[in-house]
Formats: C-alpha cells, structure tokens, sequence
C-alpha cells in the first residue's frame, strides 16, 4: 500500500501534467483546428466567386462591383474581361486561370483542408479523452486517501 504523502505526490504531478501538458496541447490543436477552418471557408469563397464569374462569361454581361478598401473606403468598378481570374496560391503567388480551373482548384484544396480539418478534430478529441482518463485517475487516487 502506497504512502498517503506518495499518493498526494502522484496526484499533484498528474494534475500538473493535465494543466501544463495536456490543456495546452489541446489548445495548440484547436488554434490550427480553427486556422484550417478559416482557410476552408476562404477556398469556399474562392470557388463561389469563381463560379459567379463563368456565370457572368456565359450570359455576356458586365459585373459591378462595389469594395471595401479599408477603413469605410469604398471602391466601385466593372468587369468586361471574364477570360481569367488570380488565384493567390500561398507564399504570395498569384495565378492566372479561366474560371472553370480556378473552381477545379478550389476544390482540390478544399478536398485536402477537410482530411486536415478531420486531423486536427481527431487529435482534439484524442487529447479530451487523455484528460478525461488523467482526471479519472486523480479521482480514484483521491478515493483511496479517504
């Protein structure tokens, strides 16, 4: 039978080991979790644009537009030109595609940010349950003082 100070030790290294270790994994994996989610949502928006814009090519008219450049600064404009959009591809790099290839892009990076998204879900989930078990075993230590 272990001594009570022994076990007092042992739960104040398990609750330490919770704290400093475990809580601030999962943090670190809800940050990127919530990053990947940002990324998949402006991949969405790309993909939306993409798609009004060939819709825009085939009717054959003008689109107006109207943008915020900052700080309540508006700018109005019109689109003639529907042959090419730029995609920012990371790193600062812009790419000229037609609109159906931009769409196809999206795509293909929202199909990798979701296995990413998937990823990090688990990783949250798997660090919960490490916790839950660390938890429990603090209690049942607990139990065994009294």
């Amino acid at each position: 039978m272990m001594r009570t100070e022994d076990i007092k030790d042992k739960i104040r290294k398990y609750e330490i080991f919770v704290e400093e270790k475990l809580k601030s994994d999962l943090k670190e994996v809800e940050n990127k979790l919530h990053s990947k989610n940002l990324s998949y949502q402006e991949w969405e928006e790309v993909e939306h644009m993409s798609k009004i814009v060939q819709e825009f090519k085939v009717k054959d008219e003008d689109m107006l537009l109207n943008l915020e450049l900052e700080k309540g600064v508006m700018g109005y404009g019109e689109v003639t030109d529907f042959g090419e959009v730029f995609v920012d591809v990371g790193l600062g790099y812009l790419l000229k595609m037609e609109p159906d290839e931009a769409v196809k892009y999206a795509e293909i990076r929202k199909k990798a940010l979701k296995r990413e998204v998937e990823h990090y879900r688990q990783l949250a989930v798997e660090i919960k349950v490490h916790i839950k078990l660390v938890l429990l075993a603090v209690n049942e230590l607990h139990s065994t003082i009294k």
